[in-house]
Parts: structure tokens; sequence; C-alpha cells
């Protein structure tokens, strides 16, 4: 097995200060430090676009959604993410809403409570799962926080993090083939629906690589070594570049639901809009 060594220090993740108000600061106030920094997701294949609400736990008010006050203006439709978002830190909930809705009191699909966000930390929350009702998929809707990281990779090395949001995929790995064997494994454990790749050195999903303008990723269902390949595609990493690979859509989707990998530039650019990302 050949892992990929990630030396950065994690985020902190820990308690928070309360924060006060709700919804989401402007994304051209520039970069403070009082704030956590946000970037919103719809990763669910059957999800209308949405919008997204939060509030303090300790709170009642929603205020107003967050998206359309931040370039977004026409939500977020599978597969997108958005820029990073400045937003008041504390333990705070979050709620979808229909692209478009004027307030946040009718809810797509159920809340997310209690999540801890600290000043300065830098998190990724995204609509995943399949909606459709009486949807017997392992992969049922739910809004899903990721903790994001931004410190630069090591000197010389590409930074990965690899995801599965695949509702309806059994437990998967990464790696690469060579002729139809299974050559390379990049990740110690399988990865269930919604889990990061993880092993030694691998923090929140995150490794550093060797730079690699296609690497060719490859996934396949446990045991890796004696199952066919499940999906295969380039990925473009760059030295220095931070690049989150999701593995989205359905095993047997067709369409805009196609099993595919979402690839975004993580970066700590907040200027409102979308990141960066291209479907591959």
């Amino acid at each position: 097995m050949m892992l990929r060594v990630l030396t950065v220090m994690a985020l902190a993740a820990g308690l928070s200060a309360c924060g006060s108000g709700s919804g989401g600061g402007r994304a051209d106030a520039g970069p403070p430090q009082d704030k956590a920094w946000v970037r919103f997701g719809n990763l669910s294949p059957d999800t209308p676009a949405i919008d997204v609400c939060m509030k303090q736990s300790s709170g009642t008010d929603w205020g107003s959604p967050i998206l359309a006050a931040n370039d977004v203006a026409a939500g977020l439709t599978f597969p997108v993410m958005s820029k990073v978002i400045f937003v008041t830190p504390g333990t705070v909930d979050f709620r979808a809403v229909a692209a478009g809705s004027r307030d946040c009191n009718t809810a797509v699909g159920i809340d997310l409570t209690a999540q801890v966000l600290n000043p300065h930390g830098t998190y990724t929350i995204t609509a995943v799962g399949l909606l459709a009702p009486g949807t017997t998929s392992s992969g049922p809707y739910r809004l899903q926080q990721y903790i994001e990281h931004q410190e630069a990779p090591a000197a010389g090395k590409a930074r990965m993090r690899f995801v599965n949001v695949i509702p309806n995929s059994p437990p998967i790995w990464d790696g690469t083939t060579d002729g139809g064997v299974w050559d390379q494994q990049f990740t110690e454990a399988e990865m269930p629906f919604r889990f990061n790749a993880s092993g030694v050195g691998i923090i929140d999903g995150y490794q550093d690589m060797a730079p690699n303008p296609a690497l060719p990723l490859t996934i396949r269902a446990t045991r890796p070594q004696d199952t066919p390949d499940l999906y295969v595609a380039p990925i473009n990493l760059r030295s220095g570049i931070i690049t989150a690979v999701w593995a989205v859509g359905l095993i047997g989707g067709t369409g805009e639901q196609r099993l595919s990998y979402f690839i975004c530039d993580e970066t700590n650019a907040a200027n409102g809009g979308q990141t960066t990302c291209n479907r591959e």
C-alpha cells in the first residue's frame, strides 16, 4: 500500500466562542478573522436548486437566505459549490430552502443542527443523498458538514481531498489500476457514503501527493483487488494547489445523475459566487 503523507496542522474544530445574530456576512466585506469561513454546496443528485439559511442554535431567528445575498441568486443546482462566505461563528443550525425563497420558513429536507463553527475556521456545508420520498437507498438526503484545510501543501506537493457522496454506492476504495490490476491504493480504509478518505497522514480526507496532470483515479468496491472499476477519470493534481475530489451522482445514473468526479479548487478567496469546479 502506498500512502501519501500529509504534514499539516488541523484547523481548530473544538469549542468556539458564541456569536450573535444570524445569516451570512457579505462576501465583499474583506477577510474578517472573527467570522467562520463556510462554503455551501448541493451534491444531492435529485435535489432542486437550493439556498441556505442559518441561525444560532440558541435562537429562533433564521434570518434570510444566505446565498442570494452573496452573488448566488439562482441558488445551487447539483452539482455546484459556492465560494467561501463569512458567517457568524458559534453553535449553529443550517436549513436548506428552495432557491428564490424570500424567507426561511419552508425547509427542503431536515435541518442540520448544533454545528460548532470557530472564528476563522473553514468548512463545507453541503446537501448530499437522495431527497425523493420513499427512497430506500443507504444514502438518504441530509445537510452535511466537512472541515476544510487551507494551509499550503508541503513544498513540491499537490494536495487532494477525496469524499464519497454517491448515495447508492457500496463502501469504496480509491487508487489506480494497471492493465485492470489494482495497482496503487491511496487510503487505508473503505469509504462509505458521506465519508472522507482516511489513513496515516490523512487529515479530514486531505493528503499530500506528487503532482500529476492526469492521475487516473479509480474507485472500486470492497475488495478492490477482486472487483472491477466503478469509475476512472483523470485528476489534474497541481503543485501547491488543494484539489477537492467529490465522487458524485449515482451508480447506474444517467444525464445529470451520472457517476463522476466533481473536482474543485479549494482556495480561501471569499468573493461570492461559485467555486471553480469541473466534472470529470
